[in-house]
């Protein structure tokens, strides 16, 4: 990144995580001015500084049937790769990642 203009640095917009699904309690399916989507978690497991286990777990969002019927066809706890943007939701807020591409890990 070093090599970047300011506005190229400004620009990037990428989020790229694995972890485990996490399918949400409740309605995964909704909508909004931008239409039908999906949304699950993916729950980041690690050691925090305290040296207490942590679990983290970041609202994911897909538009995309395909992506949405990957993740649909994983069991609860699956490992995944998750590439995509962070976002900020118009109405609440809440930040989420829209989801680009997904990759089972085996």
């Amino acid at each position: 990144m070093e090599n970047l203009t300011l506005k190229e640095k400004m620009d990037v917009n990428e989020v790229k995580i694995s972890g485990y699904l996490h399918f949400l309690s409740g309605e995964s399916i909704k909508e909004n001015r931008c239409g039908r989507y999906f949304q699950c978690s993916i729950r980041r497991d690690f050691i925090d500084i305290n040296g207490e286990p942590r679990h983290d777990y970041l609202l994911l969002r897909t538009y995309d049937p395909r992506i949405e019927e990957i993740l649909c066809s994983l069991e609860d706890g699956a490992p995944i790769y998750v590439e995509g943007e962070a976002r900020s939701s118009l109405g609440s807020g809440k930040m989420y990642i829209l989801i680009k591409n997904v990759e089972p890990l085996s």
